[in-house]
């Protein structure tokens, strides 16, 4: 009976909360981000019988989350490369285009033993793709960290319920399997001695846990919703959603101790069959988003634990609403730009790990003046394109900063 909450609510609101994210009206765009120009994908479906096909629309325009996260800014310094991300869910379809040419290991099923690359019911291959989904000639989705792999850990049953125990197995088969961050789209409010033991071995195994914190809405009386574990977990990054206008979705940030808010409206990810894209949200997608860009963080600093991976990721969030900073709102928003790039941070040892040597010229003859001149001018014209390329720069990431969903 541990688990007898998690199971309704991940076969009943956190799965149809994945599935139904955006249906009977479109996103409320705010006139400051740009509207999808193409077809809506429709939202992932809810299965009783037979497997979730494939999705006869693919987005030819970037989705608003992946536009408000902006993952490509920091492409060109990492893109999660050599990571192993564990997906503790339904599966993960290897068969999806999206995670053609092995993004996707065979895993491990702890409900019924074999393998977890297939995935009838779709949930844990869009929370997979919004991670690792690869480049695909005519989509624009492309995932957060498109480098890392992916391993997949099927704690679900056929009938979309979580069996007692399995998701502190889950736990320890992707503590075996090596992964350095796991994502847990799922949570229970009565947690047993056996799966409080399962993440701390986790965090003994320097692992990045990322987890979902609920979705049920405050009772009628006001009061908020028993919080989920692992995400009320110290030592695990709890994660809840927000809307397109920055607004908190489902239980208060504040009052469920959530470290972290991401897109979890209208989001996209890959079908687990073919090349199209279903709509999908909750805050499952919004830990998501965050299981991203902790692969990105262990991807480019690979020295630092997790411990320092989390603590960068919060002290790099800024405000979802734009009007104050996190501190003020007891929560931040993901800023993958910011949580890459930053070197000047409260740590010494975050910054450690990228510090760069002092430059050393080497001791030679003087120049040829001829060649010296050559040199000058030919740095010179170098010198100036890199300027304009920084100020074209400094205005993009501005005009990004300044953006409100």
């Amino acid at each position: 009976m541990a688990l007898a909450l998690a199971v309704t609510t991940i076969a009943g609101s956190a799965l149809i909360g994945l599935g139904t994210a955006g249906v009977g009206s479109a996103p409320a765009w705010a006139e400051t981000a740009e509207a999808p120009t193409g077809e809506q994908p429709p939202a992932l479906p809810t299965v009783t019988n037979g497997c979730v096909g494939e999705s006869p629309v693919v987005v030819d325009t970037v989705p608003w989350a992946q536009s408000r996260m902006a993952p490509q800014s920091v492409w060109p310094l990492t893109r999660g490369d050599g990571v192993l991300v564990a997906v503790l869910d339904t599966g993960v379809s290897s068969a999806a285009v999206a995670f053609a040419g092995g993004a996707v290991r065979a895993g491990t099923d702890v409900v019924k033993p074999g393998p977890a690359d297939r995935d009838c019911i779709g949930r844990g291959t869009a929370l997979a793709g919004i991670i690792a989904a690869r480049p695909v000639t005519g989509s624009a989705f492309v995932g957060v960290a498109p480098g890392a792999t992916v391993l997949p850990v099927r704690i679900v049953d056929a009938k979309g319920a979580i069996p007692p125990g399995a998701l502190a197995k889950g736990i320890r088969a992707a503590i075996t399997a090596g992964a350095r961050v796991i994502l847990l789209g799922v949570g229970t409010t009565t947690p047993d001695a056996d799966l409080t033991a399962a993440v701390q071995e986790a965090i003994a195994h320097d692992i990045v846990l990322v987890a979902a914190v609920s979705d049920e809405q405050p009772s009628g009386t006001g009061q908020s919703p028993a919080p989920w574990y692992p995400a009320s977990d110290d030592q695990v990054l709890a994660v809840g959603g927000i809307d397109t206008e920055g607004v908190p979705t489902g239980t208060s940030p504040v009052a469920a101790g959530v470290d972290l808010v991401a897109p979890a409206v209208g989001a996209v990810s890959v079908a687990p069959s073919g090349g199209g894209h279903f709509t999908v949200g909750g805050s499952a997608v919004a830990a998501a988003f965050v299981a991203g860009a902790a692969v990105l963080v262990r991807a480019y600093y690979p020295g630092l634990g997790q411990a320092e991976v989390r603590r960068r990721l919060e002290l790099t969030a800024e405000d979802p609403s734009g009007v104050q900073p996190p501190s003020a709102v007891g929560h931040g928003m993901l800023d993958l730009y910011a949580t890459v790039s930053s070197v000047e941070l409260e740590s010494p040892a975050i910054v450690t790990d990228r510090e760069r040597e002092p430059l050393v010229l080497p001791s030679g003859p003087p120049p040829n003046p001829a060649k010296f001149i050559a040199a000058v001018v030919a740095g010179g014209v170098a010198a100036a394109a890199a300027v304009a390329f920084g100020a074209a720069m400094v205005i993009k990431w501005g005009r990004r900063r300044r953006w409100r969903p």
